[in-house]
């Protein structure tokens, strides 16, 4: 998974503090394609059991998964996935960019940084998922993941490299007890049940 520079944008006029949702934001319900990426990519439970926050742009033909502030549960932006190849960029971010998107149990004492938001809400009846959005870790990111006993990092097999150096930033934070998984595919290609073995060590 290729992540360029412009991929993630924010409109100017919400980039600012407070987050609106937009009007074109509707319920999934009301789009057959948002339907299907949630069954196909693995995300349908998390969304249907109130793990993630999911709704439909009916202006940029996305699925859009919305960013809380993992502290406060207010929605201080989201992340739209693009459900055709005409709709560019692939992932698109609104608003606040500073806060990942995190989708698990609060009981949940072990996490995963991932690369996208599916996968976060793949994982999440086994751990909590945390969504770079990317292969790189932000600065603002760091505070968010101290509240875990366990951290994992399961980027795409081609980022390993970009996944040794994230697990070292965090040991050099203070988080010591951080390892690489090294995945076959994307977390978000697999059941509840595959994730669980993987995750059973």
């Amino acid at each position: 998974m290729n992540y360029v520079n412009d991929t993630f944008k924010q409109k100017e006029e919400i980039q600012n503090s407070t987050f609106e949702i937009p009007d074109s934001f509707v319920s999934v319900y009301s789009d057959e394609k948002s339907m299907k990426y949630l069954h196909k990519n693995n995300c349908w439970e998390a969304w249907s059991w109130g793990r993630a926050a999911v709704k439909f742009d009916v202006k940029q033909n996305r699925v859009v998964f919305m960013v809380k502030d993992p502290n406060t549960d207010e929605i201080v932006g989201a992340v739209g996935r693009g459900l055709n190849s005409k709709v560019y960029p692939k992932w698109y971010m609104y608003g606040n960019k500073d806060v990942p998107f995190t989708c698990g149990l609060t009981e949940h004492q072990e996490a995963i940084l991932v690369e996208d938001c599916a996968s976060a809400c793949a994982v999440s009846n086994v751990l909590t998922g945390i969504a770079l959005m990317g292969t790189s870790l932000k600065e603002s990111h760091k505070k968010y993941l101290t509240q875990y006993k366990k951290l994992y990092i399961g980027l795409d097999r081609d980022a390993t490299t970009k996944s040794f150096a994230i697990a070292n930033e965090l040991k050099s934070y203070g988080i010591k007890n951080v390892h690489v998984k090294t995945l076959e595919d994307d977390l978000k290609y697999y059941g509840t049940k595959e994730i669980e073995e993987m995750f059973n060590d």
